[in-house]
């Protein structure tokens, strides 16, 4: 069984984690391969583990008006599936490795589990989630405030408005 501990320390979301912890992480992770351009996750499908991208690259889409829409990348440190942990519920986006990634995954079964073992693990974690979850909620308010701003400016300025519409064909 590979030692994930040095990876794991690495990872924002696991960082404030004595080693020992990290050993019962470690412990419990299930290593998947893919190939470039293999689906990883699709987006509406369960997902009922936590992910850590291990190496290689993920591309982030979803689907908007039958068109696929790139939200972002994922690469080695990252995570995903946080909130299907918290609610056991479906998956946002769809996931493809870029070139060869590996991933490892932690079943939310298994997750809580560990948790429910060790209370001072589980108040590192939950703590850590919910400031991971906060940077991505001050991030998407930003996307969503620049989104505004143009399309103030599509509709207040004509020029503008014709501008972006020529090159936006």
């Amino acid at each position: 069984m590979p030692d994930h501990r040095e990876f794991l320390r690495s990872v924002e979301l696991l960082g404030t984690l004595l080693p020992a912890e990290l050993d019962q992480f470690s412990e419990a992770l299930i290593s998947t391969e893919f190939q470039p351009g293999q689906l990883i996750l699709e987006e509406g499908q369960p997902n009922r583990a936590l992910h850590l991208v291990r190496e290689g690259r993920i591309r982030v889409t979803r689907k908007v008006d039958e068109r696929e829409l790139i939200l972002c990348d994922l690469s080695a440190g990252r995570t995903f599936g946080e909130l299907s942990i918290l609610d056991e519920g479906t998956a946002s986006a769809t996931l493809r490795a870029v070139p060869r990634t590996v991933i490892l995954s932690l079943s939310s079964g298994d997750l809580h589990k560990l948790l429910e073992d060790s209370p001072a693990t589980a108040a590192k974690f939950w703590r850590a989630l919910a400031l991971d979850l906060r940077r991505r909620l001050l991030h998407t308010n930003d996307v969503v405030r620049t989104y505004f701003e143009v399309n103030r400016a599509l509709i207040e300025n004509p020029t503008f408005r014709e501008a972006y519409a020529m090159v936006s064909q």
